[in-house]
């Protein structure tokens, strides 16, 4: 259909703009998370919390494909399963205040790039985990942060294969 032609309202496919920004529903602990993480980059500039997620889930990222390639999968139960204040102990930070677990949290996503990712890495966190229920983008972040978080205190979060799938 010629642009002239167009009915009243419609969209023209040369006008549509990739979203570049978007709020994900998360836990509280998450802003925490994402304030503890900005202060282990090196950044010339306080880094946003869209930098610093970016920056966790390339991280993720590698850390899965460097357990692939030792034949070793990321134990996501040991990762996430911990409450607030074990978490924060193994991954050598300081304490958490204690009403962050429960409370809300709406993780704005800047960028078309981050919000793909983010999307991305929930599809190969559903396949990866065998999970047929899609997993939500506010899990994704809070595994990505935990994962980079952890990894300063060098835990291992990896077990090999054979362990997993029991």
């Amino acid at each position: 259909m010629a642009a002239a032609n167009q009915p009243k309202g419609s969209v023209s496919t040369g006008s549509i703009k990739p979203v570049t920004r978007k709020a994900v529903r998360c836990q509280r602990e998450v802003a925490w998370l994402v304030t503890q993480a900005a202060g282990k980059l090196v950044a010339t500039n306080a880094p946003t919390p869209s930098f610093v997620l970016a920056a966790a889930l390339s991280f993720a990222r590698e850390q899965e494909q460097a357990a692939r390639d030792r034949g070793a999968v990321i134990d996501y139960d040991a990762v996430m399963g911990p409450d607030l204040a074990s978490f924060c102990a193994a991954a050598g930070l300081p304490a958490a205040p204690n009403a962050l677990s429960d409370a809300g949290y709406m993780f704005t996503l800047s960028g078309a790039d981050l919000i793909r990712d983010v999307y991305a890495y929930c599809s190969d966190l559903a396949e990866r985990m065998g999970d047929a229920a899609q997993v939500k983008p506010g899990y994704a972040i809070k595994l990505a942060l935990r994962l980079f978080l952890l990894d300063a205190a060098a835990g291992d979060v990896t077990s090999p294969k054979d362990n997993a799938s029991a």
